[in-house]
């Protein structure tokens, strides 16, 4: 993005006050039965006190004012158990030739919590004067936070550092100290050299970097920023380290653990031990690509026997455009290799791929789960076929705080919600689903207003995805009359957007099905939803209206099997973390166990405003997608569908082993098929 152009000034520094007024907001707005816990997280602000700050703001008063004005507004809103400092630099030495310009920096206020009549003191002495030495400010901001924890740092400059160290190589440095701490940062009406060194020092810090350009979108996305600073990506589970062999590997029984990739293409091994002869078990891998690294992932997890034979495997696919979320999983069920459901041991292994230089000490989690053999098939119903779409009826969506890993993912009864979405963030909830039911879920944006129509910069798009309990892209291809149309992405223009999935039936047969739409619904649980918009490189702060509609449909515990010996299955999130409570202020009142029937008995649950749904009559193409393609985009959808029709007929689906997923990129069309692998009769031909 190139400098303001002069008749946008006087704005910019209107966006200066909003903005910081912003920044630390959203730790106090109430998100219905779903707020984030501050605890553990830390904040501090950098703030840029140079002799620049001195200019006026071209609205009668100086940046400094501004900035004093908008700091007064954030402390009085802080709550108080949000940790947060201030550090500023440029405040003490005139000169760069004078002793100690270059080293100019303080920390006016420790990092703690119920000292917002400390902040409001430094605030009132905060005022401009030297140079801009951001290089020592971040390295003396990464101290004050600490070694442990989650930390961000947020840098608010108006320019290009006037003394060494580089700050882009300080983020670099900064980065190393775990994935844990990240550096966001905020440029105010910076152009050429300038913004791209700001934009490095994002960049190394694993943060983000925005340019300060409207008050209205500033103001909602920095409240978004600040919100993500004590909520942001974790990864949870018992640590354990895998061997670099099958020889040595530790053996985990079913449950929720964590482990690091290493610096080279050498698989981790682990064995997993059976309890009861004949059951199913199935591994899940998820993890965060560092921001910046491509957007195929070719990473691969795999199940086979003691003697090497291959049961189930897949390569992690990645979900939520720019923050590079990727799950894979490995399942154990094979209904013609015997020894993958006899052997009271499996080897899991977890392989970066090609791609182990990006995922060098990229932690990961890992589940197992271990599902009982059943008594009898005979009475159960058919593998579930295409679903068609259930109007949801509507209610009053309430606020909600998103999730932005597993573990912190809000619990969502059928209803609608609402919240804001900023270009690149992704967003998780989790809702349940029984035996016998579907989950659908609708993501919204209305009409955009001017302000945020011109940070839209034309097109973008909107993207949804339905994630089983254990790692599985689970929505239904060729589900019937999806608002929005069959896929998992739209077009998100001026006019908004509307996207929804639906998952099949969950019932046990499903896993003899092809497809991850099938397989990965063969399990009751908690089902995840994802939503994520596409960013530029260039973008600003914004952030888009969504409304999130889900409903669950069908009786809860239909087609429920009955297993050997009375067992139960044992699920590895049984044990994750939930720190958040259900956003819903109804107890279950029918007395079943899912909380999924109403009051007529039928099991079915939705809810929502479907505004501006485009309901389809029948299996009709995504208009909106098609518009937002060039002709060789539609060439891509449509071998992608003809990939879909074969895939279907085909019983299970073999990658080749130079296989390397496929990509992520905004301005390409998502595959429509899975990537998930298994064992193959020898006489199947590899789908090619």
């Amino acid at each position: 993005m190139t400098a303001l152009q002069g008749h946008r000034r006087p704005a910019v520094w209107a966006i200066l006050a909003i903005t910081l007024t912003a920044l630390l907001a959203g730790l106090a707005i109430p998100a219905a039965h779903a707020d984030p816990d501050p605890a553990g997280s830390k904040l501090v602000l950098v703030l840029d006190s140079s002799g620049s700050m001195k200019e006026p703001a071209g609205d009668g008063q100086t940046k400094i004012a501004a900035a004093r004005t908008a700091l007064t507004k954030v402390v009085t809103k802080l709550p108080a158990e949000a940790e947060v400092g201030l550090r500023v630099y440029g405040a003490t030495v005139f000169k760069r030739t004078q002793p100690g310009a270059c080293t100019d920096t303080q920390l006016t206020v420790p990092i703690g919590t119920n000292n917002r009549p400390q902040l409001q003191a430094a605030i009132a002495k905060y005022k401009p004067y030297g140079e801009t030495p951001i290089g020592y400010a971040l390295q003396q901001a990464a101290k004050d936070l600490g070694a442990t924890g989650q930390r961000t740092i947020v840098l608010v400059s108006d320019g290009e550092a006037t003394c060494a160290p580089d700050p882009c190589v300080v983020a670099q440095s900064i980065a190393k100290q775990g994935i844990d701490l990240k550096i966001d940062v905020v440029g105010f009406r910076v152009g050429g050299k300038a913004r791209s060194q700001l934009q490095c020092v994002a960049r190394e810090g694993r943060g983000d970097y925005y340019d300060a350009d409207s008050t209205i979108d500033l103001e909602a996305g920095l409240d978004r920023l600040s919100t993500r600073a004590f909520r942001p990506f974790r990864i949870s589970g018992e640590p354990v380290q895998g061997a670099a062999q099958q020889e040595g590997a530790p053996e985990l029984a079913p449950g929720h653990y964590s482990d690091t990739f290493g610096g080279d293409q050498t698989a981790k091994y682990y064995l997993i031990k059976r309890s009861i002869k004949g059951s199913t078990l199935r591994a899940g891998v998820s993890f965060r690509r560092n921001p910046g690294d491509e957007l195929v992932i070719q990473a691969e997890v795999k199940l086979k026997t003691l003697g090497g034979d291959e049961c189930g495997w897949s390569y992690p696919r990645v979900f939520g455009s720019d923050q590079g979320l990727a799950t894979g999983t490995a399942s154990s069920w094979s209904d013609w290799r015997k020894e993958c459901a006899d052997e009271d041991q499996l080897v899991l292994t977890v392989s970066p791929g090609k791609d182990y230089r990006e995922l060098k000490g990229v932690p990961f989690e890992l589940r197992i789960d271990e599902e009982p053999p059943v008594t009898s098939t005979a009475n159960l119903p058919a593998e579930a076929g295409d679903p068609v779409w259930t109007p949801m009826p509507g209610s009053t969506p309430r606020e909600i705080v998103p999730g932005s890993s597993f573990p912190d993912a809000p619990l969502l009864e059928p209803g609608s919600y609402k919240t804001t979405l900023m270009p690149g963030e992704l967003q998780l909830y989790r809702v349940k689903a029984d035996w016998g039911q579907r989950i659908q879920a609708q993501v919204t944006v209305p009409q955009l207003g001017a302000a945020t129509s011109e940070a839209l910069g034309g097109i973008r798009y909107l993207d949804a995805a339905l994630i089983s309990p254990i790692g599985e892209d689970v929505y239904s291809v060729f589900a019937k009359k999806v608002p929005g149309g069959s896929g998992k992405r739209s077009v998100l223009t001026r006019q908004g957007a509307v996207q929804g999935l639906t998952t099949k039936e969950i019932r046990y047969l499903n896993r003899d099905g092809a497809n991850n739409q099938d397989t990965g619904t063969s399990m009751p649980g908690e089902y995840y939803v994802a939503v994520s918009m596409t960013r530029k490189d260039d973008d600003r702060a914004f952030t888009v209206p969504v409304t999130l509609t889900v409903g669950v449909v069908g009786t809860a515990g239909a087609g429920k099997p009955e297993y050997v010996d009375g067992a139960t299955p044992v699920a590895g999130t049984s044990v994750t973390p939930s720190p958040t409570a259900e956003p819903s202020e109804s107890g279950n009142e029918n007395g079943n166990e899912s909380g999924n029937e109403n009051e007529n008995g039928n099991g079915t649950q939705a809810g929502g405003p479907v505004q501006g749904s485009d309901t389809n009559s029948g299996d009709s193409t995504p208009v909106a997608l098609i518009a937002g393609l060039s002709g060789g985009g539609v060439a891509l959808l449509l071998v992608g569908l003809f990939a879909v029709f074969r895939l279907r007929k085909k019983p299970a689906i073999v990658q080749p082993s130079g296989w390397s997923g496929a990509p992520q990129h905004p301005n390409q069309v998502p595959p429509q098929y899975p990537n998930q692998g298994g064992p193959q009769p020898p006489q199947q031909p590899p789908y090619n």
